[in-house]
């Protein structure tokens, strides 16, 4: 890996560790239903500029429904779980259920492609689910209802995001991966305008909330998708999917520093838990890799 691809890496996982933490910022001051179609707007917005601006075909015309329907499991309803679930989840607890998206891929290619994973998956399954227990039990969180439903939501974006993934490789290989996030950014844009619409902030919100707004659209969100793709063409994907152990260490790091969200030793033993659920999925760790 050059370092540029290292930096690209880096960044990529300080951008989406932050958009937990806008989150955090704008949901109590907008709702959650107006903040995740504010996003979606502004980056479907950046990601059909630039795709005009590269003269790349988006075939609206042929695939609409498709775009829609991707947009809305893709993006549309994750974002707005995740918004809903910032209502009672520190930053780093959002990126932490967030990382259990190759958890549920495991699943999900089971139980729908009937591909049998390794030993070393499987263990990362148990141990991801055992480590978001623990969070979700013994964190810094009070534990009810509120939280539960919260970690619910949470788990069904993640569960949504894998199951979209599996969607893409099955009916989407041959697209441009541009092409296919900016349309599935305007189709999940297009399916929360109406929500957006009916939540519209009563007041100009305070500058703060509209610039996290912008930088959760603009860049946490579209320019993200850029350095993604990027990285994938570059490092590929097995490289370049390694952001998922950063962006929950960033968002801890980005809760600490600008919201006051100190995790405990539980809290952080529940993360690690995750963190190596995660590399257990992708057969990082040296014992349990297939041979």
């Amino acid at each position: 890996m050059t370092p540029a691809s290292l930096a690209r890496l880096i960044l990529l996982g300080m951008i989406w560790g932050a958009s937990f933490l806008f989150q955090r910022v704008t949901v109590p001051a907008v709702g959650a239903s107006f903040t995740a179609a504010a996003r979606l707007a502004l980056s479907a917005a950046l990601l059909l500029v630039m795709l005009r601006l590269l003269g790349r075909p988006l075939d609206l015309r042929r695939r609409w429904r498709g775009y829609l329907l991707l947009g809305a499991f893709s993006a549309g309803l994750p974002f707005l779980f995740f918004a809903l679930a910032a209502r009672q989840l520190p930053a780093g607890y959002l990126a932490v259920v967030n990382a259990t998206v190759p958890l549920f891929t495991v699943v999900l290619m089971w139980a729908v492609l009937r591909q049998r994973p390794s030993s070393s998956k499987l263990a990362g399954v148990v141990v991801g689910l055992f480590g978001v227990a623990v969070l979700a039990r013994y964190g810094s969180v009070a534990f009810g209802l509120p939280s539960l439903l919260a970690f619910a939501l949470a788990l069904a974006a993640s569960l949504m995001y894998a199951g979209s993934a599996l969607h893409i490789r099955r009916h989407y290989a041959g697209t441009d991966p541009l092409v296919l996030a900016g349309c599935s950014q305007l189709g999940a844009a297009l399916v929360l305008a109406p929500l957006g619409l009916a939540h519209l902030p009563a007041a100009l919100p305070d500058l703060g909330v509209v610039l996290s707004l912008i930088a959760l659209g603009l860049v946490c969100t579209g320019l993200a998708y850029v350095l993604y793709f990027r990285l994938l063409h570059d490092i590929g994907t097995e490289k370049a999917v390694t952001n998922t152990f950063l962006v929950p260490i960033f968002a801890q790091i980005w809760g600490a520093a600008f919201l006051g969200e100190h995790p405990t030793w539980i809290s952080l033993a529940g993360s690690a838990l995750v963190l190596l659920a995660v590399a257990l999925v992708f057969e990082k760790v040296p014992w349990m890799r297939r041979r």
